[in-house]
């Protein structure tokens, strides 16, 4: 039986999550809290296996319950968060604090709103419960106001775009992704010479919330992908939850609505696979943490097209899944702690650029 503690102020959805985990045999609701100092007590006392935790409470919120939880008892937590622009960051941060993924709770406060959601509900509690949790809570300083890159439709400049020479770095995340991306990307410094590319599987209305957060910790300019614009080196592009990304010849960003709903959207697959035709020995594959097998097909295609594949290591990751799958297909050229993949991606983007312009002097 997976044991779960149920955080929530409002009765009545308390109730409602209580009824739809439940029902499910191999689920066992052991109590609940109504506010985030409540949860912190309920986690101690109880020793649940997972939490689900709402972000907007009295007393003490959701993030501050986090906070604590994954400081004094690391326990696998499950955010349950409304979308508005206040819970949305704070969905983020929770994520960045230790907790293991989030639903977005309807507006709307009927019993239909999340029984629709139910098998969603019930499958990330189970995923939760296979997650080894860790102490990796912290406080960090307020960032800074996030300076989000200006779209285009037009060609960048010759002098900025440099696309027969620019890398470019395609990072693929599920599980433990936000925080681990949060701590890697602002490493890579304002002057890494190559396009990022950001494949994070997260609902959709919250990933323009990411890359804002994003953006608020970063040199390089980040930004939300935008159908049809160019990519450029030196800018995050992080992929809209809503879409598929793929690249179009010349480096225009391609986004493909799912024709169903699919829990692996965005695809890393289907990103890297595009990016390996498009771009060749340039592409650059990261492997994050994350729950499942979406990436390991891009990243063979990547090898195969002359680039590298890097995979986190299993003790840096939330959930080896996705990392392992890249590594057993043969796809990987290193596993690496999260710590040392952004220097040892800013040494091999510095060869790439230099052998790509040694070449273009020499043609």
């Amino acid at each position: 039986m997976i044991r779960v503690l149920v955080v929530e102020d409002s009765r009545f959805m308390r109730g409602v999550i209580n009824t739809i985990l439940s029902r499910d045999p191999e689920i066992e609701v052991v109590g609940s809290a109504a506010d985030g100092l409540e949860a912190v007590e309920a986690v101690c006392a109880l020793r649940p296996d997972v939490v689900t935790m709402d972000v907007e409470m009295p007393r003490a919120d959701g993030l501050s319950a986090v906070e604590r939880i994954m400081s004094e008892r690391p326990t696998p937590i499950v955010m349950i968060s409304a979308y508005t622009r206040r819970d949305s960051s704070a969905a983020i941060r929770a994520l960045e604090l230790g907790a293991v993924d989030f639903v977005a709770k309807p507006s709307f406060t009927v019993d239909l709103g999340l029984e629709a959601l139910r098998d969603e509900i019930v499958g990330k509690v189970r995923m939760a419960s296979r997650v080894r949790p860790v102490r990796t809570a912290h406080r960090a300083p307020a960032p800074p106001p996030p300076t989000v890159a200006a779209s285009s439709n037009e060609p960048p400049s010759e002098d900025r775009r440099h696309w027969e020479w620019t890398p470019c770095v395609i990072m693929a995340a599920s599980t433990g992704g936000p925080a681990a991306l949060l701590a890697l990307v602002p490493q890579l410094g304002a002057d890494f010479p190559a396009a990022v590319l950001i494949v994070q599987h997260m609902p959709a209305p919250y990933t323009a919330a990411f890359a804002g957060e994003l953006a608020g910790r970063c040199a390089m300019r980040v930004k939300e992908a935008v159908h049809g614009e160019w990519i450029e080196r030196g800018v995050v592009y992080v992929c809209p939850g809503s879409h598929h990304l793929t690249l179009a010849p010349g480096g225009r960003i391609v986004l493909h609505a799912p024709p169903t709903r699919d829990s692996e959207c965005p695809s890393a697959d289907l990103a890297m696979m595009s990016m390996a035709r498009r771009v060749g020995a340039r592409s650059i594959g990261v492997i994050l943490t994350g729950m499942g097998r979406d990436g390991a097909a891009g990243a063979r295609a990547i090898r195969r097209a002359g680039g590298l594949v890097i995979a986190q290591d299993e003790a840096t990751s939330v959930v080896f899944g996705m990392p392992r799958a890249a590594a057993e297909a043969g796809a990987v050229n290193a596993v690496l702690p999260l710590d040392s993949i952004p220097s040892t991606l800013a040494d091999y983007v510095a060869d790439v650029v230099r052998a790509a312009k040694r070449g273009r002097r020499a043609v």
